[in-house]
């Protein structure tokens, strides 16, 4: 280790929003003692992996929106649990001489896992807004827990999938747990999300991925009617320790 600075980092676009940055970097030196970094990288395309991986000589990386289903073909591994859900979060990345052999896993399963379990037993039907690589990890959580889940979707998508111009209050009411799996609703990325708010009750637990802002509209009009709700910060905390424990195994 003498001296050599480890490097990780995340990659996606539009990234200033994020958190990973500081809170990655304060937790590596509560238990490592080798220096390290850990830097944000926007690329405008998945195909430029390798050579990022290349030039910067990183040893990890987190993937956040769009690239956690667009990298997979750039991958020379996946892991089993990365593969069904169809999406990863974490790269690990190893050097054998002059080859480079990258790995993708999945630890918001693990995050996205923990965070719900205490709120699961209540319920049996869920939304989950958004059909992109962290919707997918959603429901493959939601559905190991023997819920059902239908997606929601600004266009036509598979059987299970509604629009968000199809949403009725009614439909709201009846599947008791929504999580928004979209980036809507972050702070400077976009709108925020459209859904029939008069259908959430006190039944509902209502969870957005987004964690900056802290507190979303969509978790401020849930709460108005008496929903729980919570960010996805605890998530990216959860699965932040399992992508540590990947990169140091």
């Amino acid at each position: 280790m003498s001296g050599k600075i480890r490097k990780f980092g995340l990659l996606g676009q539009k990234l200033d929003y994020s958190f990973s940055k500081k809170y990655f970097e304060a937790e590596y030196h509560k238990h490592y003692s080798a220096p390290a970094e850990y830097r944000n990288h926007e690329l405008p395309t998945a195909d430029l992996l390798l050579p990022l991986v290349r030039e910067q000589n990183l040893e990890g990386l987190n993937v956040t929106i769009p690239y956690k289903e667009a990298v997979i073909p750039f991958l020379d591994e996946i892991s089993p649990e990365a593969e069904r859900i169809g999406a990863v979060n974490t790269l690990k990345i190893a050097r054998i001489g002059e080859q480079i052999h990258i790995k993708g896993y999945n630890t918001d399963s693990v995050g996205f896992g923990e965070s719900v379990r205490p709120y699961v037993t209540e319920h049996c039907a869920a939304l989950v807004l958004g059909t992109g690589g962290a919707a997918k990890t959603v429901a493959y959580v939601l559905e190991k827990y023997g819920m059902r889940v239908t997606f929601v979707s600004r266009g036509k998508g598979a059987e299970n999938c509604l629009t968000y111009d199809s949403l009725t209050a009614d439909i709201v009411s009846a599947n008791t747990l929504i999580v928004n799996a979209t980036p809507m609703g972050t702070l400077d990325f976009g709108s925020d999300v459209a859904l029939p708010y008069a259908g959430i009750t006190p039944r509902h637990f209502c969870m957005d991925l987004v964690y900056n802002p802290p507190t979303t509209v969509f978790m401020e009009e849930c709460a108005l009617r008496g929903a729980k709700v919570c960010n996805g910060l605890e998530m990216l905390h959860r699965q932040a320790e399992e992508a540590w424990k990947i990169w140091n195994s």
